[in-house]
């Protein structure tokens, strides 16, 4: 599972690089991850030398929770569900609020 940030940083396949890694002689395996990892860097850089100050719209709290949410366990992923059933709550209410004569 990979963040909208790894998905912008392993562009050109580097993930196959990354599946190749184990299997090249120990010698060139630290070569070869110094070169991904500078790869990486650089499709960042990019994205964001290319990428409008202005098009990235205000960020919902749902959405963010929703996103962040598969990365936690246990305890903190129980508060990111809790948190998301009171954003629902809240915005049921309002709907009912906004509807009543």
């Amino acid at each position: 599972m990979q963040t909208k940030l790894d998905q912008i940083a392993n562009q050109n396949h580097l993930q196959l690089l990354k599946a190749l890694l184990p299997y090249l002689p120990v010698n060139s395996q630290k070569t070869v991850s110094i070169l991904i990892k500078t790869i990486e860097m650089q499709n960042v850089m990019e994205y964001y030398k290319t990428k409008e100050a202005d098009s990235q719209s205000p960020s919902d709290l749902l959405d963010i929770l929703t996103d962040i949410r598969q990365y936690c366990e246990g305890d903190e992923r129980e508060m990111i569900d809790q948190a998301l059933q009171m954003i629902s709550m809240i915005e049921l209410y309002q709907v009912c609020a906004e509807s009543a004569p």
